[in-house]
């Protein structure tokens, strides 16, 4: 039999073929963990293995494929979900959400259940895009999971998505929202008049009902404690943005939903600080921890 012979010019073809193949391969990325810091990567590695906490898979048997994770106290009491990595360049949000399996993974919770998603759009974190492609001739913010709710079955990917979550509040009957998220700027901070984005950072977005108005106030007291006086304090701003899952959580079940807004000109670990304590503070109000 003939043996095949490697050329220099055919092993260095097959060579970047191969490299461009897994850099444009989120699932050959994901394995990595390279989007996580190192803390992250060791609770990923150990709680996609457990599952035993997988309630379910959202987009199963799809390159989206993302796991919901549970925490049930076995105690008749509230639902709560949290969502991380809703866009990919915001990564205080997916951080916080592994960093919260392990606490209450540690800490059994007192009543009720939580929901938890991490990777909501893990193909954007895996890139730290924002957004996922969407073919040409499709408005791009189809590709942006906290424009798509509440979603569409058979729609793009970002839009089945929303689609699985929303039918996860609805199942579940979540009584509680947590999206968890970034900005470039201060909410605060002072800009030009023209300017037409006037930053979101330290802020929680909420839908415009009395339990949420309640549950913002006793967020933003306890966040605001330890920040003294200035742009890096945290303010309430009413009303989520048309088609993010909080407005949807608001408009379609008119439960209390929130978008958490962090600015990303903190340090990352201090962005995730304040990440954790929003949550913590909402679930103590409402009995869960």
């Amino acid at each position: 039999m003939k043996k095949f012979k490697f050329s220099s010019r055919y092993f260095s073809a097959l060579l970047l073929t191969v490299l461009f193949l897994l850099s444009n391969n989120p699932k050959s990325f994901s394995q990595t963990n390279e989007y996580l810091t190192t803390e992250s990567r060791k609770i990923h590695d150990q709680f996609w293995a457990a599952d035993s906490l997988i309630f379910d898979q959202m987009m199963e048997g799809t390159d989206f494929q993302t796991p919901v994770f549970i925490f049930d106290s076995k105690i008749e009491g509230p639902a709560v979900l949290i969502i991380g990595g809703t866009h990919g360049n915001e990564p205080a949000g997916f951080e916080a959400a592994h960093r919260l399996l392990k606490l209450f993974f540690s800490n059994k919770i007192l009543k009720g259940k939580i929901f938890i998603i991490p990777e909501s759009n893990k193909n954007a974190a895996y890139k730290n895009k924002r957004r996922i492609p969407v073919p040409d001739s499709v408005d791009k913010e189809m590709g942006n999971l906290n424009r798509c709710y509440p979603g569409e079955k058979n729609g793009l990917p970002m839009q089945q998505m929303a689609f699985e979550i929303t039918r996860l509040i609805k199942k579940e009957n979540i009584s509680l929202v947590l999206d968890l998220h970034e900005s470039p700027r201060y909410h605060l901070e002072s800009v030009n008049k023209k300017d037409e984005y006037h930053g979101l950072g330290q802020t929680l977005i909420y839908t415009v009902n009395e339990r949420a108005v309640w549950l913002g106030m006793v967020a933003v007291d306890f966040l605001n404690e330890n920040i003294p006086q200035g742009i890096k304090r945290f303010t309430l701003v009413e009303q989520p943005i048309k088609h993010s899952c909080a407005w949807s959580a608001g408009e379609n079940f008119n439960i209390p939903a929130f978008t958490v807004e962090t600015c990303r000109k903190l340090p990352l670990e201090e962005r995730i600080e304040y990440q954790i304590k929003t949550v913590i503070v909402m679930l103590k109000e409402e009995g869960i921890i």
